[in-house]
């Protein structure tokens, strides 16, 4: 066999047993070489260490699970993780957010078989989204919250299929909120918050952006304030869209999640929220009548980048 094809067999190796132990000196061994000699041929040809290739297709398969609902211990068994904290913690090495976004955010395609091209690319490439990477001021939502039950969402659904499977008045709503608050820009938030990651339930909030403090004298009884605190956000406008932003907003959330993120010096920022921001091009003002939103994702640098920067800076 020649290069290519001794890797492919060692890919499809890996590939069939992921569920297993498998360690560096056996792959090197059907592969025809050193543990040692082989180690550097495999991160040469793919860009990553041999064994961290094995950490991360499983992974993959991981997160097909999650994304079905499969609980969090349950998967990290199955990939031979020893303990639920040691599976978070490579997952959010590998792709920069911890699994419980999985569920409500992210429709993932079962993996594919992989070959050593598609690998090379993937990991001696570069990322092809180029979001807005800013600092938000702190604000308010203030709208009607529901709480779902996650038998509301089938498998396959997440956030922005969501609105399609709910029955919510959504002008009435807007236009009470527009009537009562008339200070603050035209901006509404469509997030999903308090989410019970064993169960699976979550609040949805689809409310009016208060950026005015003055505004907030005018909260009625019925209504529900959520205060965002502002921080790092890396800002993704959807691609314009004809008839409904839905299918493209679910494109780009898993853009994001599964290459994106993934691929930069950040990582997912769990101790704040993520949320969809629809202003004017919401409704088709701009763009020819075409639909546009932005999914905001708080983030913050990886630990390893930061190290980076302080090594650059001479701390």
């Amino acid at each position: 066999m020649n290069h290519t094809d001794v890797l492919q067999s060692v890919l499809d190796y890996i590939e069939d047993n992921l569920s297993h132990e498998i360690d560096q000196i056996t792959i090197a061994q059907k592969a025809g070489y050193s543990p040692a000699h082989f180690s550097r041929v495999f991160k040469q040809a793919v860009g990553i260490p041999l064994m961290s290739y094995v950490t991360w297709r499983k992974l993959q398969y991981a997160l097909h699970d999650l994304s079905r609902g499969k609980r969090v211990v349950d998967v990290a068994m199955d990939y031979g993780f020893e303990t639920h904290g040691g599976f978070t913690k490579a997952f959010v090495h590998w792709f920069g957010f911890p699994p419980s976004v999985c569920k409500l955010r992210l429709t993932v395609k079962p993996p594919t078989k992989p070959n050593i091209h598609m690998l090379t690319n993937k990991f001696l490439g570069g990322n092809a989204m180029h979001p807005h990477i800013m600092e938000l001021t702190p604000f308010s939502v203030v709208g009607y919250p529901s709480r779902r039950r996650a038998n509301e969402m089938k498998n396959d659904t997440n956030a922005p299929t969501f609105w399609d499977t709910i029955e919510l008045d959504y002008g009435t709503i807007l236009t009470n909120l527009y009537s009562a608050f008339t200070k603050s820009k035209h901006f509404e938030i469509s997030m999903f918050y308090d989410i019970d990651e064993k169960s699976g339930d979550f609040t949805y909030i689809l409310g009016r952006g208060i950026d005015n403090p003055d505004d907030l004298a005018n909260i009625e009884p019925d209504m529900t304030q959520v205060d965002i605190p502002g921080g790092l956000y890396a800002i993704f406008p959807t691609p314009p869209a004809a008839d409904s932003f839905v299918q493209v907003a679910q494109d780009t959330w898993n853009e994001i999640f599964l290459h994106w993120l993934p691929q930069s010096e950040f990582e997912y920022d769990d101790t704040r929220r993520d949320f969809s921001y629809h202003d004017e091009r919401d409704h088709g003002w701009y763009f020819g009548g075409k639909l546009q939103i932005d999914i905001c994702i708080p983030i913050r640098q990886r630990e390893e980048e930061v190290r980076k920067s302080q090594l650059r800076a001479g701390w």
